[in-house]
């Protein structure tokens, strides 16, 4: 894992917050053009890196994530100095209070999430969640200060420096969907030892996190045979009614948003190779990319990997890097199966 290191911390550190992913695409462009033969950005922002398949039977194949996050806009600035914002994407509102933000001005600017003190709240203000408009950012600087680095229509994220924990954890803002960046990347590395059999398009997607608008003309432009997405899902401790666990493994959904004889292909692959997974059943289609790939112009035989995370949507989040490799196996391994793959053995299952 430690030669995936380096893309991995820096990713994390370069903000990619919802229809603002430039700085993200750069670097993703720029790390998967040595491992893949055509690299290129397209209108939207979405990184499309194409790699050759050496099959005489082979299909299309789309490795999809997404890698923007959600994060704030400047909305107000006040008279005395504090900052309004809205939401870009979902944020959790409960773990706002207290949280330290990042803004990207003129300059760099921190400052932090404030709300009223407990002590000067009713019982039941107390007791409930504060909407947005009740809270604001302090940076510490009077109107006529903040006017000079900040305006209305700047983004920020909350800020948080990327841990090691132990073993194999990692903590981090921005994993969803991040994470995904990083397996699509280490398949990438493990395809230049086994070349692939199908034609492979891996697609860094921008904008899922308000309506999975970049996978939609992705999807539309490839127009591939197979797509299996990457996000992540629902890891333990609490309110994850399907037990999944990060560590061992990333989850393969199974639902009506995928196609059950692909899906037990990618199961078998996994058996075949000894690769940990976990399986996530999905009784409608989800709010991930996968969804709106599957109705791209004619239909799309679609998959769906989740790696498990801890406190999704609350700014800071847990995955095990075990899980990105164990994913990053099973799609380098899909992209060299000839037996499993082909599109008239895909033909037969499906009648």
């Amino acid at each position: 894992m430690e030669q995936y290191d380096a893309f991995i911390s820096e990713l994390l550190k370069i903000p990619a917050i919802t229809g603002f992913e430039e700085k993200a695409a750069k670097f993703i462009e720029k790390s998967m053009k040595p491992l893949c033969d055509k690299v290129e950005i397209d209108v939207m922002g979405n990184v499309i890196a194409y790699k050759k398949g050496n099959g005489k039977e082979k299909a299309k194949i789309l490795f999809e994530t997404h890698y923007d996050q959600i994060g704030i806009m400047i909305t107000k600035i006040e008279e005395n100095g504090i900052l309004r914002f809205a939401n870009v994407g979902g944020i959790n509102k409960k773990a706002l209070p207290g949280k330290r933000v990042k803004i990207f001005g003129k300059e760099e600017v921190f400052g932090i999430i404030g709300t009223k003190p407990p002590h000067l709240m009713s019982d039941d203000e107390i007791k409930k969640i504060d909407p947005l408009n009740k809270l604001f950012i302090d940076c510490g600087y009077n109107k006529e200060e903040i006017e000079k680095i900040v305006s209305v229509g700047d983004i920020g994220i909350v800020d948080f420096e990327p841990q090691k924990l132990v073993g194999s954890s990692y903590m981090s803002a921005g994993f969803d969907d991040k994470a995904g960046a990083m397996v699509l990347y280490m398949a990438a590395n493990l395809l230049s030892k086994m070349p692939p059999y199908h034609d492979i398009y891996f697609c860094f997607s921008v904008q899922e996190e308000v309506g999975l608008r970049g996978a939609k003309t992705a999807a539309y432009a490839i127009d591939p045979d197979y797509a299996i997405s990457c996000d992540v899902t629902f890891g333990d401790p609490v309110g994850n009614p399907f037990k999944l666990s990060v560590g061992k493994g990333p989850a393969i959904s199974f639902g009506p948003g995928h196609t059950p004889s692909f899906v037990k292909k990618i199961k078998k692959i996994a058996e075949q190779e000894d690769i940990p997974y976990q399986f996530e059943i999905e009784p409608r289609p989800g709010g991930t990319d996968a969804a709106i790939i599957q109705i791209s112009r004619k239909g799309v035989r679609t998959a769906l990997l989740g790696i498990p995370l801890r406190y999704m949507h609350s700014q800071i989040e847990i995955i095990s890097t075990k899980d990105l490799y164990r994913a990053a196996k099973l799609y380098a391994n899909i992209a060299v199966s000839e037996e499993l793959l082909a599109k008239d053995q895909e033909k037969n299952d499906d009648k």
